[in-house]
């Protein structure tokens, strides 16, 4: 139910120009009030990154977005910088689409705190979020570390006093100024006190995961990681129908981007990268491609439930056949990919699969 005030949020939207109200005005004692700026002509700063916990972050090291502005009645734009070298990047000869998933979920964090009055300490509670890559290009990995900038439209959701209590959005990435991501996605916001009481109805244990079966992680070419610390999937294998494919996820709480710091359940963004390893896993050997020219087009969750540290986490997949896509200039496979813990299915991802010459 959750990608937690740790994982993923949020992401980005088009520019508006505001327009100017009309008015009677003597042009010779008075001038007309300037327009607003269009969004794309508010600069922003990318020389530092703001404060960790206006992102919830506990590593500086963790810290992508660099700056913020307003720029419109409810649209923002956000500032970030990827680094082309990564743990969870790896030398990939691209940005790694879980690193443009922090950077969206970074841009939604701040632009909550910093313009919408939310409280720090709140807990933010993904419910969806859909991402897509709209060009492959502007991601491939060039001499100097990418500039994004993430235009970001927001509808909040607040009560009688006022308290911002989630918020909806829609936007648009650009990587060294050319268009490369669109998404959107809604979260709920509770405060620090009503996000215990509301886990503290589940007890959890002294040491979450301490009773769990040791799985052994895939071999990192078999779901096109070249990292062995980032594979998060036993080796998926043909389950029941044509197409099927499942695996166990492989958590490792000591990983210092998944989990910069302690959490209380299974990050959302660990299981949509789970999720992706297993949907290029089971296109790959379906359909007979190298994993690791396959990249990810697109992915849509939704968080029903909260997935448990304590508790067994089972993915499966259904493989999909090929589609052309006009706009990436590619095929894609689409993958539908549920989380399940003890029967339940706690995320529902529907993941797209491209195949990219990146080299």
């Amino acid at each position: 139910m959750s990608m937690s005030t740790s994982a993923t949020t949020s992401a980005t939207a088009s520019a508006i120009t505001s327009a100017t109200a009309s008015a009677v005005v003597d042009p010779a004692v008075s001038e007309a009030a300037p327009a607003r700026p269009r969004a794309a002509e508010v600069e922003l700063s990318y020389d530092a990154t703001v404060p960790r916990t206006l992102v919830h972050r506990a590593s500086i090291a963790e810290v992508f977005v660099t700056d913020s502005a307003e720029t419109g009645e409810d649209t923002f734009a956000v500032a970030a910088q990827l680094p082309r070298g990564h743990l969870i990047g790896e030398a990939s000869p691209s940005y790694d689409f879980t690193l443009l998933v922090e950077v969206v979920r970074q841009a939604g964090v701040l632009i909550a705190h910093r313009h919408l009055g939310v409280e720090l300490g709140s807990a933010f509670i993904f419910r969806d979020l859909r991402l897509r890559v709209t060009a492959f290009e502007p991601l491939r990995i060039g001499r100097r570390p990418a500039d994004l900038r993430v235009e970001v439209t927001v509808r909040t959701r607040r009560n009688r006093a006022g308290r911002v209590q989630g918020f909806t959005f829609t936007g648009d990435v650009a990587v060294d100024g050319r268009p490369a991501m669109r998404g959107e996605g809604g979260l709920l916001i509770l405060s620090r006190t009503a996000y215990q009481a509301m886990r503290s109805r589940r007890q959890l244990p002294d040491h979450p995961g301490f009773l769990l079966p040791r799985f052994t992680a895939a071999e990192p070419c078999a779901v096109g990681r070249r990292d062995a610390r980032n594979v998060f999937v036993t080796e998926p294998v043909a389950d029941g129908e044509q197409g099927g494919f499942s695996c166990q996820l492989v958590v490792d709480t000591s990983h210092p981007h998944v989990f910069d710091h302690p959490l209380d359940h299974v990050p959302g963004h660990l299981q949509m990268e789970a999720a992706r390893q297993l949907a290029v896993a089971s296109v790959a050997r379906l359909h007979g491609l190298d994993p690791c020219s396959l990249s990810i087009a697109s992915i849509e969750t939704d968080f029903t439930d909260y997935a448990e540290l304590d508790r067994i986490t089972s993915l499966r997949a259904t493989v999909g056949g090929f589609r052309s896509d006009e706009e990436l200039g590619t095929f894609t496979i689409p993958v539908e990919v549920q989380a399940v813990q003890e029967s339940t299915v706690t995320t529902a991802m529907r993941i797209e699969v491209a195949q990219w010459a990146q080299d």
